[in-house]
This record gives structure tokens, C-alpha cells and sequence, in this order.
């Protein structure tokens, strides 16, 4: 399985993949943990390093990609069979941000300060009207491209109906 997952902060594409991870026995590649150094949200990788990362991980035979950043979504697509995007409303992402900075656990095992959850929920804010490749016009972009499998789920019930049916597809297989 090749599959990439892209979507707002907040929109849950990591608790998505994780879903999917587990039912698939596949590994998840975070592109947070490509464009970042370990242990937080502040500090960017070099270019290098990450194109390293990205050839490193498109190796495997099986991956489910989640991130927000399109460039890096992007060299996943020509290898991809499926792609999905979490077109969620603003309110849903934002309440889950919110919930994060309420919660004992670091997100993804990264520690995120109360200023950079402000940051990152006021930049999460502009995914309706930014124009780059973490926007919502960007992942539209890449959802248009993309020749494979397509979702495009743009509720909380729909993604909840999404894993339904794979749940059911999968029962009947066996």
C-alpha cells in the first residue's frame, strides 16, 4: 500500500494514518518528522536532508504518507496508488489544536510550546486563503493531479464512514 494522506492542521491526518497503519501493517512517514529536527516544531531541516529523508523512506515497499506540506506530498505522488484529503471546516481543525494544548502528551512525541500552538493555529487559520502548497488551494492542486484513487472527505462523518466501508470491504475479503 501506497497511500498519502494531506489535509489542514487539525484535520487528522495523523490519527487517520494511524488507522490505516494498523490495519494495513504499513509504516507511516510524517512529513513533520521530515521538515523538522527532533524533538520540537521550531527548528526546519536542511533541504538536503529532507530530500534524503523523502528518497530514504519512498524506498519501502509499503508507506502511508500524512502532512500538510504539499511540496513534500508531492514527490510521494508518481509511486502513490491512493490519495486522500481531509478537507475538514476550520471550526473542527481549530477545536482539535485547541485540544492539543489541553493535553499531557506531546503531539506526535514533540513537545509544542503554548506560542508555537498559538503560531501554529493562527497559520492553520489561513489554509482557506493561503496560496502555497500547504494551502487549501494547494492540496487541490495535487488532488486534481493525482491519477489514482481519490478521497475526498470533507467530514467527520465522512471519514468515519470511509473507514466503515474499508472495514466491511476488508471482512468480506477474508
Amino acid at each position: 500500500m501506497k497511500l498519502i494522506i494531506i489535509g489542514n492542521s487539525g484535520s487528522g491526518k495523523t490519527w487517520l494514518a494511524g488507522q490505516l497503519a494498523a490495519r494495513y501493517d504499513a509504516p507511516v512517514v510524517h512529513l513533520d518528522e521530515l521538515f523538522w529536527m527532533p524533538g520540537g516544531f521550531d527548528t526546519i531541516r536542511n533541504p538536503e536532508e529532507v530530500s534524503f529523508l523523502v528518497k530514504q523512506s519512498l524506498m519501502n515497499n509499503d508507506w502511508i504518507v500524512e502532512g500538510v506540506f504539499g511540496e513534500l506530498a508531492e514527490q510521494y505522488l508518481s509511486e502513490a496508488e491512493t490519495l486522500i484529503w481531509l478537507d475538514l471546516e476550520w471550526a473542527l481543525c481549530k477545536i482539535r489544536l485547541e485540544k492539543r494544548g489541553s493535553e499531557s502528551k506531546a503531539h506526535m512525541n514533540r513537545v509544542q510550546s503554548a506560542d508555537g500552538l498559538a503560531r501554529l493555529i493562527q497559520w492553520a487559520s489561513h489554509y482557506y486563503t493561503r496560496t502555497d502548497s500547504r494551502s487549501r488551494q494547494g492540496h487541490s492542486k495535487l488532488f486534481e493531479a493525482f491519477t489514482g484513487t481519490r478521497f475526498h472527505l470533507q467530514t467527520e462523518c465522512a471519514v468515519f464512514q470511509f473507514l466503515s466501508a474499508l472495514r466491511n470491504w476488508l471482512s468480506g475479503v477474508k
